[in-house]
């Protein structure tokens, strides 16, 4: 039988549809079903090497997530393409029309991406499928058969919280990952937190003065207690001053002055008569605290997240110590037999300043982190942005001031002490350390690519640009590093 030309024609058409249903011909559209619909490009080309795959979930800003994914009812964000594309089988691509999608992924094993569609579904140059996520934006996990993201801009937010790093693009335990026609584009890590300044060391107080000398015993002679040493000042830290000596007593069973009380060595009391009781040791001063060290220029990664590059906080000073109570005097015997005047107290140690703490390191900006992968990031361009500055070091507190000693009790008069000695004056208290200051932050690195592990890459036709890196943390004393800028970090090339 002989058929017309416009006959043979539908005829051809019919037997291409047919193949095209039974999966023998490429170019077939999907519902949630998995059922075909139209054919998303040239039916003589998709499929073959080189070329897009020829079953799709389609994804438009015009559609809908209650859609079937078909080329007429495409889906409306990618993650939603990608959960059905993965659910079907066997699993489909995903193609998505030009556009800025909000949004977070997570890639399925063996669902490709595909961007750059226009609103004709055909594949254009001119324009843009962007991928705009947190950090980061797109996630390779545990993948291990051929996926591949192609011809999308992903671009990730900037770090908020002080530290936080952002981060375009993170792979881990992943093989046969494909980035092709890729631009991808991090934001900029935040600094890091400042460092809170130490506190100041509280002073301590004065000791208090000796009592005067007295007569006691003797014919027409007054009596009197024995005059007991000043108290020694107060701390808040516990070193307070030696208590004064007691005066000493002349005469028959008389006694010499009692030597003044620690924690710093206490002034000898005088001779059982007339004697001068000697001055309190002066309390030691407290040595200040180390300093605390400006952070590296890069800090670590675990998995996908960085550590920043903190500085070290400073240490406590050390208390000051309590001076010595003054020695009591000693006794007269002269008309009646009298009471030296007694010791001071020594004054109490001045308290150790705290230390500043450490200030934070700047979060990174990375391209591309990929974690015990192996991965091909081909005819693509990959961006670093700026590093997060370093916190800076808060200053160490200052040691509190020692009290001063109290007086050796005065002369109690020719009428009564007559010609016993004087007590000692009590020493003066250490002052406290100072807290040693806490260092600056290190700077946040900037780097389009960072491999960790046992990571192996290659970057045909592609670009790396590394961006600038933040600044080091100022410190009173050690400033955090200046970050580093590069365009990989830790990665050999294959």
């Amino acid at each position: 039988m002989r058929y017309s030309p416009a006959t043979m024609r539908r005829y051809l058409l019919a037997i291409a549809m047919i193949g095209c249903a039974s999966g023998g011909r490429p170019g077939s559209e999907v519902d949630a079903n998995g059922g075909d619909g139209n054919r998303p490009v040239d039916a003589d080309t998709c499929g073959e090497p080189g070329q897009l795959p020829c079953d799709a979930v389609y994804v438009a800003k015009s559609g809908s997530d209650s859609a079937t994914g078909g080329k007429t009812a495409p889906l409306k964000t990618i993650a939603a393409a990608i959960a059905m594309a993965g659910r079907l089988q066997p699993t489909r691509s995903v193609f998505v029309q030009a556009g800025t999608y909000s949004e977070t992924i997570t890639m399925s094993p063996g669902v490709d991406v595909y961007g750059g569609f226009d609103e004709s579904w055909a594949r254009n140059p001119s324009v843009t499928t962007t991928i705009a996520g947190g950090s980061p934006a797109v996630r390779f996990e545990a993948i291990t058969v051929p996926t591949k993201l192609d011809a999308v801009s992903v671009t990730s937010s900037d770090g908020v919280s002080f530290g936080d790093s952002s981060i375009g693009i993170a792979i881990t335990s992943s093989q046969m990952i494909e980035l092709h026609d890729v631009s991808v584009s991090p934001g900029i890590g935040a600094a890091g937190v400042d460092g809170s300044p130490g506190a100041n060391g509280a002073n301590g107080t004065n000791g208090t003065g000796g009592q005067p000398g007295c007569e006691d015993s003797g014919i027409g002679c007054s009596s009197c207690p024995r005059p007991v040493g000043g108290g020694g000042g107060t701390s808040a830290c516990g070193r307070s001053g030696g208590r004064g000596g007691d005066a000493g007593y002349g005469g028959s069973g008389g006694s010499a002055g009692a030597p003044g009380a620690g924690p710093s060595a206490g002034g000898s009391g005088a001779s059982a008569s007339r004697g001068v009781g000697s001055e309190g040791a002066f309390g030691s001063t407290g040595f200040p605290g180390p300093q605390g060290i400006g952070g590296a220029e890069v800090g670590t990664f675990s998995g996908t997240s960085y550590v920043p590059a903190s500085g070290s906080n400073g240490v406590n000073g050390v208390n000051g110590n309590g001076g010595g109570g003054g020695g009591g005097g000693g006794g007269g015997t002269t008309n009646c037999d009298s009471y030296g005047s007694s010791g001071g107290g020594g004054g109490g140690g001045g308290c150790a300043g705290t230390a500043g703490t450490a200030g934070g390191g700047g979060g990174g900006s990375f391209g591309v982190l990929a974690v015990d992968s192996d991965v091909v990031i081909k005819s693509s361009t990959v961006t670093a942005s700026r590093g997060g500055n370093g916190g800076r070091g808060g200053l160490g507190g200052i040691g509190g001031t020692g009290g001063t000693g109290g007086p050796g009790g005065p002369y109690g008069g020719n009428d009564e002490q007559d010609d016993g000695g004087n007590g000692g004056a009590g020493g003066v208290g250490g002052f406290g350390g100072a807290g040693g200051s806490g260092g600056g932050g290190g700077g946040g690195p900037s780097a389009a690519l960072v491999c960790v592990g046992t990571t192996t890459i290659t970057v045909p036709q592609s670009m790396l640009v590394a961006g600038t890196a933040g600044t080091g943390g100022s410190a009173p004393v050690h400033a955090g590093a200046n970050g580093t800028s590069a365009n990989a970090i830790g990665c050999s090339f294959f």
